[in-house]
C-alpha cells in the first residue's frame, strides 16, 4: 500500500500555494484564474514563501515577468478582478503607480476621491456630532475621509487658512519678512 505524497512540506518555498502558482504560471484560459488559498479583506491572494508573507498576484507576475522593472513596482491587472484574487498569468504586468490608478479607474475598482476642504460649517457638524455618531457614520454624511473627522475631533483648534492669518499652511507662525535693501 503506498501513500499519497503530502500537500505540503516543512520546506521553506515550497508549500502549496507557492507550488499551485508554480503549476499555473503557462495557465492560457480565457476567463480569470481565481487564487484558491488564503485572501486579505479587500479579496487579494496571499501566501507564505520563505518566511514572508506576498501577494499572490505579484509572486505571479515575478515568475512569468521577471522581477519589478525600475519604475514600474505594482502588478498591475488587465481585468480588474485582482479584489476577486486573479491570478492569471496573462492579465498581470508590471506599472508604475499613475498607470494602475488609471487602470483601477477604467475597470471603476478605484476608490472613490472625496477630496473637500472643511469649511465653518462641517467643522461645527463634526463637533457636534461627536458621539452621536461613528466617524466612519459622520464622514461618510459630510463626504469628507474619516481622517478628518479624527483629526478635528481630537484637535480643538479654529479653522485656519492659508492667507486669512497669520498662520502658515502647518500651523506655524510665518516669520516676518524684512524689506530688501537697495544695493
Amino acid at each position: 500500500m503506498t501513500k499519497d505524497p503530502p500537500r505540503w512540506s516543512n520546506k521553506r518555498g515550497e508549500g502549496r500555494a507557492a507550488t499551485w502558482l508554480r503549476e499555473h504560471q503557462n495557465y492560457a484560459g480565457r476567463d480569470c484564474l481565481i487564487w484558491p488559498f488564503s485572501r486579505t479583506p479587500k479579496g487579494y491572494g496571499m501566501l507564505g514563501h520563505e518566511g514572508r508573507s506576498h501577494y499572490a498576484h505579484r509572486f505571479m507576475c515575478e515568475l512569468v515577468h521577471g522581477p519589478a522593472p525600475e519604475g514600474k513596482p505594482q502588478a498591475s491587472h488587465s481585468c480588474g478582478s485582482g479584489h476577486l484574487g486573479c491570478v492569471h498569468p496573462q492579465h498581470l504586468a508590471w506599472a508604475s503607480n499613475s498607470e494602475n490608478q488609471l487602470d483601477r479607474r477604467r475597470h471603476g475598482t478605484a476608490q472613490p476621491r472625496r477630496i473637500r476642504r472643511t469649511n465653518e460649517k462641517t467643522l461645527a457638524a463634526i463637533r457636534a456630532l461627536k458621539g452621536i455618531m461613528t466617524q466612519a457614520e459622520i464622514a461618510a454624511a459630510l463626504g469628507i475621509a474619516v481622517g478628518s473627522v479624527e483629526y478635528w475631533q481630537r484637535h480643538d483648534r479654529p479653522l485656519q487658512r492659508p492667507g486669512t492669518s497669520e498662520w502658515s499652511r502647518r500651523g506655524r507662525r510665518r516669520p516676518e519678512r524684512q524689506p530688501k535693501q537697495a544695493a
